[in-house]
């Protein structure tokens, strides 16, 4: 059964960029084609803490197995090296993803502390959009298992970063098809 994101998505949004933009062909209108959430471990000066919590955060949030993401790069300021385990990342596609915008949208972006919209800024040159959530505890799946994330000893939780890939070509058209799937955009100041 299709999301109701998706539903939304395919007979209000498309209809609504279709006749704003004008589009010549329906493949044109912009879609939102993967969402990539990432969460990585506090790095301490004597190394990185355990990337376990943050893969079992992931798995609550998304309901898909999360892929721990190890260290690339040599850094001595950090004192890590290549090969270490730096945290956990879920991309998802299709339906599991337009329920992950859905749930986020509609419930954990109401429930932040002092929330003013997400910053208009933060689109790169392609129209994919990027944002993070601080506080992982206002989704309900997290705060509920709150007495099982104990043993990890999770004194603050780790932040979320979420990545929305869109078929836009442009920043402009990527913020119309967000703030079209109802995104909460902050309002520019003057």
């Amino acid at each position: 059964m299709a999301s109701r994101y998706r539903l939304f998505y395919d007979q209000i949004v498309r209809a609504e960029l279709l006749s704003k933009m004008q589009y010549k062909n329906v493949h044109l209108i912009p879609k939102v084609t993967q969402v990539t959430v990432m969460m990585t471990t506090n790095i301490k000066p004597t190394g990185l803490d355990n990337p376990v919590p943050a893969a079992f955060l992931l798995e609550l949030m998304t309901g898909q197995r999360a892929k721990l993401t190890r260290v690339r790069k040599y850094s001595t300021k950090l004192k890590i090296r290549p090969g270490t385990l730096l945290g956990a990342a879920v991309t998802l596609h299709g339906d599991v993803m337009y329920h992950f915008l859905d749930k986020v949208v509609t419930q954990v972006l109401p429930r932040v502390a002092d929330f003013n919209g997400l910053n208009n800024d933060s689109f790169d040159r392609t129209g994919n959009y990027g944002f993070t959530i601080y506080d992982v505890s206002n989704f309900l799946e997290v705060e509920s298992q709150y007495a099982n994330l104990q043993p990890f000893g999770l004194n603050q939780a780790p932040r979320a970063r979420i990545l929305v890939a869109t078929s836009a070509q442009s920043p402009e058209e990527g913020r119309l098809l967000l703030s079209a799937l109802r995104f909460p955009f902050a309002i520019p100041k003057k």
